[in-house]
Parts: structure tokens; sequence; C-alpha cells
């Protein structure tokens, strides 16, 4: 067993790391149960149905911070968070998830410092147990990393996210592919992310009933001029 200091956390709102501004992520995931009792039972029976998740974060008022936090009250757009709980580093796990904020506080009190809050409900739910498949700079075309072994195949459903902090050279583009492989040997593409030509960040899905097979991989083509480089975070969870 192996526990972990919270000092070590870091959370990306988007492309940007956020880790400095909070000191506290809270997440929350939930699932609704249907009765199902009839007459000839002795005691109350149920099924599970559909999962749910929140998130709240808080910390330290900062103008910076607070032009982006605020603004995520009431967005068109839903946001991505990404909760790295002993870092973002390779082979990290943390939690992501797709989020519309639902309250935004602050607190000035006279003797200390400026607080804030925010709640964050999740769209399409929470995903635990994510793995970091890399946090590297991109400079070539070809496999990414090493893939992980989930021991067997999945279909339940899984959701993956790619965060670009940023980019350099000329004209620099990455082409991001989770592909998977039965065999760790012939590999087809499973999510292919929207092009990333700056800093930005995506979280894209893989529907239930969809066979996820053993293995999976990052695989990317780069291109551009001047050492075309993208500084990106990939990270996967398969759906329990």
């Amino acid at each position: 067993m192996a526990f972990k200091s919270g000092k070590d956390t870091l959370v990306y709102v988007g492309s940007t790391d956020f880790s400095s501004y909070l000191s506290n992520a809270d997440v929350n995931k939930t699932a609704d149960v249907a009765e199902t009792t009839t007459f000839s039972d002795e005691a109350k029976t149920y099924i599970g149905g559909l999962t749910d998740g929140t998130i709240s974060l808080a910390g330290f008022w900062d103008a910076t911070a607070d032009a982006t936090l605020s603004g995520l009250m009431g967005s068109a757009t839903t946001s991505n968070i990404l909760i790295g709980y002993d870092g973002v580093d390779t082979g990290d796990y943390c939690n992501f998830a797709k989020v519309d904020a639902t309250n935004y506080g602050i607190s000035s009190p006279v003797g200390d410092v400026v607080a804030v809050s925010v709640d964050l409900q999740a769209t399409g739910g929470v995903f635990s147990n994510g793995y970091i498949l890399s946090n590297s700079a991109v400079t070539a075309t070809g496999v990414v990393g090493s893939a992980l072994d989930n021991s067997a195949s999945s279909s339940a459903g899984a959701g993956a996210f790619v965060i670009c902090t940023s980019v350099s050279g000329t004209s620099p583009t990455a082409d991001i592919k989770i592909q998977h492989s039965a065999d760790n040997v012939s590999y087809a593409d499973l999510i292919t992310f929207t092009q990333v030509t700056g800093a930005t960040s995506e979280i894209k899905t893989v529907d239930s009933g969809t066979t996820i097979n053993r293995y999976v991989r990052i695989y990317n083509t780069i291109g551009g001029s001047s050492t075309p480089t993208a500084n990106v975070i990939v990270g996967f969870a398969r759906n329990s």
C-alpha cells in the first residue's frame, strides 16, 4: 500500500495548470438506484442506474485565475478538468471530466487571505482510475511511450483526454490517436483527437458496447518545420 500526500496534487483547467492557485480538490461520484421490490420479497431489492459526478475546487483569489474560473459560470461550452493526485507524470493515476460550473464563490475575511471556491457538475460522469499514458514533448511521428496493458479486453466504454500546454516550431501540428491491440503487435485506431496546433484540451469517449482490446497506446503524426514540437499530456480510463 502506498499512501499519497495531497501536496503533490495537480489540477488542470483546460490547458492551464491551476495548481498554484488551489489548495483543495474534491471529487464525488454517485449512482442512481431503482427499486425492484415485489410482493414475494422479504427485503427491498434494487438495480443500478445512471452514474453522476461533481468536482469542487477551493483555493486563493488571484485576478488571473479569477478571469478563468469565474468565466466557467454560464459558459455555453463545457470545460475539461484533470486532477492528478500524484502529479501528472507518465504512469500516474488521475481523474478527469467534462464539467459545467454551478457555483463560484469569493470569501474575503478581514484577517485572512481572500479565498475562492468553484463547484463543477460533470457531464458524462467523472472518469476515475485514469492513467497518464504520456506527459512529454512530441517531436517525431510514431508511437509515443509504452503500451498500457489492461490484462483483458473490456466493453463498458472509456474516456481519454489530450492536453497541449504549448507548441513550438514553424506551423506545428500534432495528430494524436489512441490505438488498441489484442496482442501488442497489430494496432487499430480507437480514438482520434482534433489536430493540435496550439494550447488546447479535449476529452473524447468510447461508447459502452464497443470492444476495447487489452493494450492501448499513443500514436502521433507531427507536422510543420523548424523542429515542430507539441508538449502534451495524454490519458485514458476504462469504465468498470
